[in-house]
C-alpha cells in the first residue's frame, strides 16, 4: 500500500523532480526489458510444446485430445495440490463429504495424497485444551445464551 503524503508543505526543488521522473521512468524501463525477456522465454517455451504436440500427432494423436489430456492432467495436479494444503481435521472432513455424496474421483484423490503426519505430543495436548464449537455452545446454553436462529 502506498505511503500517503506528508501534510506538511515541503518544497520541491527542481532537481528533487528530475530525480523522482528519472528514477520512475528506469523503474518503468526496466520492467518492459524484463516483460520483454520474459516474453521471448514464453514464446520458445510455447514452441517446444508446439513441435511436442506436433510429434504426437504424428504418431495419430490429435492435437485437440492430446491438449485436452494435458489440461486433465494439470487440472487434477491443481486440485491434488488443494488437498494436500488442508489440515488434518480439514481433510478428514473434505473427505467425509466426498463419501457422503458418493463421489469416488474424490476418494480417489485422497488415496493418492501423502499420509498426513501423526500430530506431535504437543499438538495433540494443544488441540485437546482448545475446545470445539460443539463444547463452546453447550457452554453458553449452560450460561442461559440461546443463540436466535
Amino acid at each position: 500500500m502506498a505511503k500517503a503524503a506528508k501534510t506538511v508543505e515541503i518544497e520541491i526543488t527542481d532537481r528533487v523532480a528530475n530525480k523522482f521522473v528519472r528514477d520512475i521512468i528506469e523503474r518503468y524501463e526496466n520492467i518492459e526489458s524484463a516483460r520483454g525477456t520474459f516474453m521471448n522465454k514464453a514464446r520458445r517455451e510455447r514452441e517446444a510444446m508446439t513441435s511436442i504436440y506436433e510429434g504426437m500427432a504424428a504418431k495419430g494423436v490429435s492435437q485437440k485430445s492430446a491438449k485436452t489430456n494435458i489440461k486433465i492432467v494439470r487440472a487434477l495436479e491443481q486440485i491434488k495440490g488443494w488437498m494436500a494444503d488442508l489440515e488434518a481435521e480439514d481433510r478428514k472432513m473434505a473427505q467425509k463429504l466426498a463419501k457422503a455424496q458418493g463421489d469416488k474421483r474424490q476418494l480417489m484423490l485422497f488415496g493418492e495424497l501423502p499420509a498426513m503426519p501423526k500430530p506431535t505430543k504437543a499438538e495433540k495436548a494443544a488441540a485437546e485444551a482448545k475446545p470445539s464449537k460443539a463444547e463452546k455452545a453447550e457452554e453458553k446454553e449452560a450460561d442461559g445464551f440461546v443463540p436466535l436462529h
